[in-house]
């Protein structure tokens, strides 16, 4: 056997004609009576009894079996797959909104921080390296002098005074 042709995929066309839709009528109906089979396996039936291919050559039941499993492994592996994407979509939607909602209350904190007047915005952007402070000279200290002793007397008397 030519090893080539294993691997080509063929197309069939059926026309409007009445045989052609009458065929895949039955095509149809076959399909959903051997609802483990696939078009292409009734294909290649048809082809192996319309060509007389000796029983030698034709697949064994063995290798179909193990057809119709791979194929069964390669749905269940989509529906797996399809569950997965849907999941990650999820989880992805939900940090799209988490992110949303902090760029809103960090959008929100800007706008106090205006109103208050305590904020300036940085004069250098975050790309740009920030250039360390360099340390202020602490001032000398200048002389206290001793506080007055105060008498109470006068204290009480200086409101007096004030209002005359």
């Amino acid at each position: 056997m030519v090893f080539w042709l294993s691997k080509t995929k063929k197309r069939v066309g059926f026309t409007d004609e009445v045989a052609d839709q009458t065929l895949l009528a039955v095509v149809h109906k076959e399909l959903q009576n051997q609802p483990h089979k696939s078009f292409g396996d009734l294909c290649k039936e048809a082809l192996w009894h319309y060509l007389y291919v000796p029983e030698s050559v034709k697949p064994t039941r063995k290798s179909a079996e193990a057809s119709d499993s791979i194929a069964e492994l390669q749905g269940q592996l989509r529906s797996l797959e399809e569950r997965v994407a849907a999941r990650e979509a999820s989880r992805l939607d939900a940090l799209e909104q988490q992110l949303q909602q902090l760029s809103l209350q960090v959008g929100q904190l800007a706008i106090a921080l205006n109103q208050r007047g305590n904020y300036q915005p940085p004069a250098q952007t975050y790309l740009e390296p920030i250039p360390e402070p360099q340390p202020e000279p602490e001032p000398e200290p200048e002389p206290v002098a001793p506080p007055k002793p105060v008498d109470p007397l006068l204290q009480r008397l200086s409101s007096f005074i004030d209002d005359f």
